[in-house]
């Protein structure tokens, strides 16, 4: 019996490392699809994310109260404002209605839905200077106003711009060498 418990085992290994490439492949492929570059300054995440070596977006996020997450991210086309909680349950496609405030400035705005997200351009250049010296950003919703706090923020947003300057500039001036990958 022993015997035949030992090849039984021997024949495990075989299986066990065939399964182990099943699952590292496919993360390693995953990694090289999407690649980020994370940094820090006070509560903010500076994040800059490439697919392959093209660059794709400079971000900022901080964690706000009831798991909702803040980010501003920052692409060559301008700026989004996301929110995103996984307690959220929204309709995909849908507009809701919102006033966001940064003291006595206000925007009547309508942000576009995903079932646990809602995303908002941020097109009034007034506004988005009033983010760098603001105390706090207040997004009034329907059921609930969001505040998220904005300290460290005038350095947040520098460094969002320098993320996406230095990340763009990177491959408009030499295309054979890669990014630096920087926030």
């Amino acid at each position: 019996m022993r015997k035949t418990g030992s090849n039984s085992s021997s024949g495990l290994i075989p299986y066990s490392v065939a399964i182990s490439a099943l699952i590292v492949v496919p993360l390693a492929a995953g990694e090289a699809a999407a690649e980020s570059k994370t940094d820090t300054i006070g509560p903010w995440q500076i994040e800059a994310t490439f697919t392959g070596e093209k660059f794709n977006r400079c971000s900022i996020a901080r964690k706000l109260d009831d798991d909702i997450v803040a980010t501003f991210v920052r692409t060559s086309d301008g700026l989004t404002l996301e929110l995103a909680s996984p307690n959220w349950k929204l309709e995909r496609g849908k507009l809701y209605p919102v006033k966001l405030a940064l003291g006595p400035v206000s925007l009547d705005e309508q942000v576009a839905a995903e079932s646990g997200s809602v995303s908002l351009d941020v097109n009034d250049k007034k506004f988005a200077a009033g983010l760098r010296s603001a105390s706090a950003l207040n997004v009034v919703a329907a059921g609930a106003t969001i505040r998220v706090p904005l300290d460290k923020s005038t350095a947040a947003f520098d460094r969002l711009e320098q993320c996406v300057a230095k990340n763009e500039r990177a491959v408009e001036t030499n295309p054979f060498v890669a990014p630096a990958r920087q926030p």
